[in-house]
């Protein structure tokens, strides 16, 4: 019997960087909590912008944010895992050697980015209404508590060849995420790591739970969950590994997925009642 139901965000319920969901979302997870059925929002997404989305139900469901590396409640952080601060310093070196494309490094609560009213800047503040601190020098962050650094760049899977040839790949976890993302995290860390110790947290076995993604950066939750949903705009791998293909993000195909689990809860429920 389904407890725990974990969905990506952007291309997943909504167009990347939207800020609005839509209200019937809100409806079918209270009804889901009713029903005995946990949500957690799973992004990488910082956490501020995911509450703000999900902020009529915030205080009901569970957050991964930063593509697995903090897992928390509106109110308390739960669990976080930290990049070592010694592969620090070399990354943002070897993200500058690429030339072209912007650095963002975040902390639990944090947002740095180099320079002042940069485009990443804009976009970080204006879309995904992320507060944003510029600095002047990103490296003074070192001794800072860092869970991602994030690299944006117009066609990053351009790069993808040479960081997974790089020390990088062997030393932090590395993820595509969209089509203008690089994220690293901590080394064995990922959105399926977070759902992992989720599931632990909550005492919830893998049969009993449901992932929904449509990007390279959650098919290691698919490996937690014993039922896997995708859309129909996702990346073909997660068609490929998905047990359920929902409509498309434009069509709310996930608000119709998840209509569809709860019905089935409740006729379980009613059966075992009589």
């Amino acid at each position: 019997m389904i407890k725990l139901i974990a969905s990506d965000i952007d291309g997943t319920l909504v167009p990347e960087g939207a800020h609005v969901l839509a209200p019937a979302y809100f409806d079918v997870i209270r009804d889901m909590r009713e029903a005995g059925i946990i949500f957690c929002a799973c992004s990488g997404r910082k956490y501020e912008s995911m509450r703000k989305l999900f902020e009529p139900v915030a205080d009901m469901i569970y957050f991964i944010s930063a593509n697995g590396t903090l897992v928390r409640t509106k109110d308390r952080i739960l669990h976080s895992w930290s990049i070592d601060p010694d592969m620090y310093p070399p990354l943002l070196q070897k993200l500058r050697s690429v030339g072209s494309g912007e650095i963002v490094v975040e902390g639990p609560d944090d947002c740095w980015i180099e320079g002042s009213d940069t485009p990443v800047t804009r976009l970080m503040r204006d879309q995904y209404k992320y507060s944003v601190e510029n600095v002047t020098n990103l490296d003074a962050l070192v001794t800072k508590d860092i869970i991602k650094v994030s690299f944006y760049y117009p066609d990053v899977e351009e790069l993808t060849e040479d960081f997974y040839n790089s020390r990088f790949s062997k030393d932090l976890s590395m993820t595509v995420s969209g089509k203008t993302w690089l994220d690293f995290t901590a080394a064995g860390t990922g959105k399926g790591t977070a759902l992992a110790f989720l599931k632990q947290h909550l005492g919830i076995h893998s049969e009993e739970t449901v992932y929904f993604g449509d990007n390279l950066n959650d098919l290691s939750a698919f490996q937690e969950a014993g039922v896997t949903g995708t859309v129909q705009n996702a990346r073909p791998e997660l068609h490929e590994a998905a047990d359920i293909v929902a409509p498309s993000f434009t069509d709310r195909g996930v608000l119709q997925a998840l209509r569809h689990l709860l019905e089935l809860k409740r006729q379980v429920q009613a059966a075992n009642n009589t």
